[in-house]
């Protein structure tokens, strides 16, 4: 349905000559440039939303509606300010392009059982549940044929066809006040400007303009109130520009950081652009059939071992890609944050934790399988002039330890490739000085993604506490209902 990579980096990946035009010969990503941006972001964000609020007060201000009418407007107001303060970010910093059409119909899903139990709900007469159940059926059948229809870069349009028809048709026949169906025009805008994968400004001027012509002839022919025209039209502008702005700086950012990593794995590899593409798209799927295919006996480290070894190129570009995605870059900042002291990282695949920990001046350690991804890492750290140690034997690192232990140590996304994790967390806490770190994510087991991810069945609070650690855990991981990735404990 959609190409192996976006447009607005398919042509960037002619050569790598225009690569160091754009971004600099010794430019590298490092996460002090993600942090800022990510802070502009929010910054962004707070000034964005209230713009958008502005016109949606007027709205109501100026309004002749039930105090139900305005309720399901707030909805919808809420709803699109909520996703403009996070959604940007989270489908654009990416290498996957599919991402974002598969955000768009899961929402849509939701957009549809929210709207059937409002509605439903809010209604009492035949004729508005008859009308309720008809829009529903005509979202979730463009819901349905998106699934089957090979839209690629066309998705955008068809959605915003498709939701302004419906929302057209609605206000011309008088079956929808005007306040609600202004919110549902300016939260369609909101949703296709959000999977443009190109030009969103553009698209965003489009959609403005047609919204606005559907609201004009709603005054000239249907006595819609000229406040209420222009608070409307104010909104529906708030929220194609806020959006396609947001969209904008988040596809500038993600080329900024896909060209830096594409470089970096073209000069390493000596692959084209075109194939670096294609094990960014593939390399997940293809580890996991090759998994499946070796059979391997999960207790044997040795054997587990050896297959990393001679699998470790795919996971060099599954963890590159995965290294670009939004929530990725948030959660390696989060864990930055705990560095102290010399540390080490505990499967550290591309480097990309023990990198920028040493490019902040840490003493550095890596530990991963001699594969590779471990030949990828050193080669990055040279480049950047960084002094990081490389071991590949727990002998080594147990032996480098005794000269020098560690505050901090890094395990993630790591252990629940390991039979045996009793064993690996009792080795990683002997490395520790007192006082130190353990960083690590608790296994997740074994999922049809992911089949190489092994099932464990430790208490690692119990197990970690007996040998004298504490755990250090923020509050809010207390809560039932609170889902716990990242562990800290913290040696005696």
């Amino acid at each position: 349905m959609f190409e192996d990579r976006p447009p607005e980096s398919r042509a960037a990946g002619e050569s790598s000559q225009n690569w160091r035009c754009i971004i600099g010969e010794h430019f590298q990503m490092n996460y002090s440039e993600q942090q800022t941006y990510l802070v502009r972001s929010r910054l962004w964000v707070a000034f964005l939303v209230l713009v958008l609020l502005t016109p949606a007060v007027l709205c109501l201000l100026t309004a002749d509606a039930s105090a139900k009418t305005m309720v399901v407007f707030g909805l919808v107001i809420a709803a699109s300010a909520i996703s403009l303060a996070y959604t940007p970010d989270y489908l654009h910093l990416t290498v996957n392009p599919r991402k974002r059409l598969r955000w768009e119909i899961k929402i849509r899903w939701r957009i549809i059982a929210a709207a059937l139990i409002v509605g439903l709900a809010s209604y009492s007469n035949l004729r508005s549940v008859l009308l309720v159940l008809a829009a529903v059926a005509w979202v979730t059948a463009i819901n349905w044929l998106d699934l089957k229809l090979p839209l690629g870069n066309y998705a955008p349009a068809y959605f915003w066809v498709t939701d302004f028809a419906l929302v057209a048709f609605l206000l011309l026949s008088g079956l929808c006040n005007p306040l609600p169906g202004i919110a549902l025009l300016a939260g369609a805008a909101h949703l296709s400007i959000l999977i443009c994968a190109r030009k969103p400004l553009v698209w965003a001027i489009v959609m403005a303009v047609s919204a606005w012509l559907l609201m004009l002839v709603l005054k000239s022919q249907f006595g819609v109130s000229r406040e209420l025209f222009f608070a409307g039209s104010g909104l529906v502008l708030a929220s194609t520009g806020c959006t396609a702005w947001l969209v904008h700086r988040a596809q500038r950012w993600n080329s900024r950081n896909v060209e830096a990593a594409l470089q970096e794995l073209m000069e390493f590899t000596g692959y084209p652009a075109e194939r670096v593409w294609r094990l960014w798209s593939e390399s997940d799927q293809e580890l996991a059939r090759n998994w499946t295919k070796a059979a391997l006996d999960e207790n044997d480290s040795q054997a587990l071992a050896e297959w990393y070894r001679q699998n470790s190129e795919l996971y060099m570009f599954a963890i590159s890609g995965y290294n670009l995605d939004y929530k990725r870059i948030r959660s390696n900042l989060k864990v930055l944050r705990f560095g102290r002291g010399a540390c080490l990282d505990y499967g550290a695949g591309n480097g990309e934790v023990i990198l920028e920990l040493a490019r902040r001046s840490h003493p550095a350690a890596y530990y991963d399988v001699d594969g590779v991804s471990a030949k990828f890492a050193k080669q990055r750290a040279q480049r950047r002039g960084l002094a990081v140690k490389f071991a590949h034997s727990k002998e080594a690192l147990a032996a480098s330890a005794q000269h020098q232990r560690f505050d901090t140590i890094f395990s993630l996304d790591v252990l629940e490739h390991l039979p045996d994790l009793e064993g690996e967390l009792t080795f990683l806490a002997s490395l520790l000085n007192p006082g130190g770190m353990l960083v690590f994510d608790v296994p997740a087991g074994t999922t049809k993604s992911h089949p190489m991810h092994l099932n464990h069945h430790v208490e690692v609070r119990s197990l970690l506490k007996a040998k004298g650690m504490r755990e250090q855990r923020s509050a809010i991981y207390k809560l039932p209902f609170v889902k716990q990735e990242k562990y800290v404990f913290v040696a005696g």
